[in-house]
């Protein structure tokens, strides 16, 4: 009983210590455009509890971090764009778990270039997820920024691409570093 308690307190400590970190790193950010997208490493914590305890811990810290978005301050046209840019879009990058299973074993056999390859991977999988929420949420609510004569896909693409690559491979590297330094940190719970 007591071990359940101690493993509760330690995930619920860890989720509120990764979702202020991540809030954090959104303040150190590069803003690209004045209406929203910027380059930052605030998916990192997500992604790290998605690596520690799998969707539970990153769905929970993705779904936090965005809610807190949303209240510090958040671009809002309507309710459900609202949700799709914020709840929604860092909710998705808890599901950089899809990579969890292989990374522990490649960890496991010590093949740490395969290691390196599932959680980059993982990475991808959350960032392309939050791109397509903030990708439907800009063909759905924001096309009448788009150029006359332009595609609105096409410059929505272009839009969240332009900071969503970015931070996906500043996210990667932040994690492939931590990986190697300290693998304890994406493996065990």
């Amino acid at each position: 009983m007591q071990n359940t308690k101690s493993q509760n307190l330690r995930f619920i400590t860890e989720v509120a210590l990764f979702t202020a970190l991540s809030v954090v790193l959104s303040f150190w950010s590069l803003r690209l455009w004045g209406e929203g997208g910027s380059i930052s490493f605030q998916m990192v914590p997500t992604m790290i509890i998605a690596y520690r305890y799998g969707y539970k811990g990153g769905l929970t810290v993705g779904f936090l971090f965005g809610m807190i978005k949303l209240i510090l301050g958040a671009y809002i046209l309507t309710p459900v764009q609202a949700f799709m840019d914020y709840p929604l879009a860092f909710t998705v990058v808890g599901f950089t778990a899809l990579t969890v299973p292989m990374v522990k074993k490649a960890f496991t056999a010590k093949k740490l270039g395969l290691a390196g390859l599932w959680l980059t991977i993982g990475v991808f999988i959350g960032s392309f997820l939050r791109f397509l929420a903030h990708l439907l949420s800009a063909v759905i609510f924001f096309g009448q920024y788009a150029p006359k004569g332009e595609s609105v896909w096409l410059y929505s693409i272009f839009y969240n691409g332009s900071y969503m690559l970015p931070s996906f491979i500043a996210s990667a590297v932040v994690l492939l570093i931590i990986a190697r330094v300290y693998p304890k940190m994406v493996t065990v719970a």
